[in-house]
């Protein structure tokens, strides 16, 4: 995290921690203001009932006076009646108005029931005024007697009694709903107290914490950097801060790091030169040494090559030079004899001619001056090709060829004269190492992803200490000579070197007086 979005991070959580104290106050306050609201609207409706209950006495009074003792001013009574009606009329406003700011569905019930109540008092006020009324017409008709006794009976006794029970019961219930909300508000100042100081003392906290924890995440990586630059001015171009984070911090401890890197390799560097000027005269001796070691092995191999070239070549050219010297010694040969010889010379001379054309391939091939032109085709047409030269080969020796049914379509990548060419030495070998009347047989399979070719022959086994240099220039094994047959030695070198170069592989196996040739090639999707 990047200091600037600690920084965020810290005043976001100071103005939460604020945030959280004004919520918490402003509910609290909220809930005391309802409370002192119904507080004061039941104050003044107690004080309304009080003033009601003070009319309605006045009111008796008045009505006592006309009746009783023949006062004939109406002023004091009406004023009563007046003041009766207003309170009635602002008590039942004051009800209206605290109902109206109640949440609570069992209190607006409890201000209903004032309500009603309110209206049965207005009920009993309205019967006491209409039976006044009428007591006052019987007294002015000279029935004071018959009005004095309703009075006494209907309204004294019964009505103006009811009345009174009812504001009597008025008075005390504003009274506890008085005791009530002084209660309940005293109950939320005091919580309201605790609350605050709690979460003002865990904002304190928490903020202070927050503090903490910014100014160390601050003042932990500059301290580290000081120490940092203090060690590799003394030179210590080693030390490294190994700061992890994702803040400015961190890519200033990774910028004096590098700088640290640098200047360690730059020191390293001319170290390394120091070093390596005094070691520069052995290493260059030991070069040299190393340059005559391989000179001398390249000579000995030049040698050993040679030798094998006139190994090989001696034969045919001491053969050729005998049977030159016959038909020049022989003047009575006949022309059939001198035909004869000079067949036998031209064998030997295609027979060097080979030679010398498969050392020429290994040679340059050896020097990667051989490239295949690489295209797909079928390895079944390349098969047949081989097939088809070999015949005569096999014809020539006696020796039969069974193929087994070609496989399906085997698409690979190569080139169409070179695979044939190594076919054909597969082919060539197997027919010349045959023994006379047998079979050869030839195999295509295309499983997977390889394609493999397997050409076997019946004949001496070769020893399995030699199958490991089978492969190798110029070697031919005991099979060979113990059979009677002649060869250079190069045609499995050279069909390893085409197949290999095509990423395949070629190995040979023999037992049990039969010999396999096996030529696998990756098959094309």
């Amino acid at each position: 995290m990047t200091i600037r979005l600690k920084i965020i991070s810290f005043q976001i959580l100071v103005t939460t921690m604020l945030l959280s104290v004004a919520a918490v106050t402003w509910h609290y306050v909220d809930r005391i203001d309802y409370y002192f609201d119904r507080n004061r609207l039941a104050g003044s409706q107690l004080d309304s009932v009080i003033r009601m209950s003070a009319a309605m006495n006045r009111y008796s009074e008045n009505v006592a006076e006309l009746l009783l003792l023949g006062r004939t001013e109406l002023a004091d009574f009406d004023e009563a009646r007046d003041s009766l009606d207003s309170s009635l009329d602002r008590l039942e406003m004051l009800i209206r108005d605290e109902m109206s700011i109640i949440a609570i569905p069992e209190d607006r019930e409890s201000e209903r029931v004032e309500l009603e109540r309110v209206a049965l008092m207005r009920s009993l006020y309205e019967d006491i005024d209409l039976r006044t009324q009428r007591l006052l017409m019987l007294r002015d008709q000279g029935r004071l007697d018959e009005a004095i006794q309703i009075f006494r009976e209907e309204i004294e006794d019964s009505l103006d009694t009811t009345l009174e029970v009812h504001i009597s019961a008025a008075i005390a219930d504003e009274e506890n709903e008085l005791r009530l909300y002084q209660s309940r508000t005293k109950r939320l100042e005091s919580e309201l107290e605790w609350i605050i100081s709690i979460v003002t003392a865990a904002a304190f906290v928490i903020s202070a914490v927050g503090a903490l924890l910014l100014a160390r995440s601050l003042t932990r990586p500059i301290a580290a950097l000081e120490s940092a630059t203090r060690e590799i001015a003394d030179g210590n171009l080693a030390y490294r801060l190994d700061y992890r984070g994702r803040d400015e911090f961190a890519s200033l401890a990774a910028q004096v790091d590098n700088a640290a890197a640098r200047l360690e390799a730059q020191r390293a560097s001319l170290l390394d030169i120091q070093v390596g000027l005094e070691n520069e005269v052995s290493r260059r001796t030991a070069q040299l040494e190393d340059a005559n070691a391989r000179l001398r092995k390249l000579d000995h191999m030049r040698m050993l090559f040679l030798a094998d070239i006139g190994h090989e070549l001696r034969t045919p050219l001491t053969v050729l030079r005998g049977e030159a010297e016959i038909a020049l010694r022989g003047g009575s040969r006949t022309v059939e004899e001198h035909r004869d010889t000079l067949e036998r010379i031209v064998q030997l001379c295609q027979q060097m001619t080979r030679l010398v054309e498969d050392l020429l391939f290994l040679a340059r091939a050896e020097v990667d001056a051989i490239r295949f032109d690489m295209q797909r085709l079928d390895l079944r047409d390349v098969v047949e090709i081989a097939l088809f030269d070999a015949a005569v080969l096999a014809e020539e020796s006696g020796v039969l060829i069974e193929r087994s049914p070609l496989a399906d379509p085997c698409p690979v990548e190569g080139d169409a004269g070179r695979l044939s060419q190594a076919v054909l030495i597969a082919l060539d070998n197997a027919i010349k190492y045959a023994d006379r009347g047998a079979a050869v047989k030839v195999s295509l399979t295309c499983t997977g992803e390889t394609a493999t070719f397997a050409v076997a022959n019946p004949g001496p086994e070769i020893p399995a200490a030699e199958l490991p240099y089978i492969f190798s220039r110029f070697y031919r094994a005991r099979q060979t000579t113990a059979s009677g047959q002649s060869g250079s030695g190069l045609g499995l070198s050279i069909a390893k070197w085409i197949v290999e170069g095509h990423r395949g592989r070629i190995e040979l196996s023999s037992a049990d007086h039969l010999t396999e040739l096996r030529i696998h090639l990756p098959l094309l999707p």
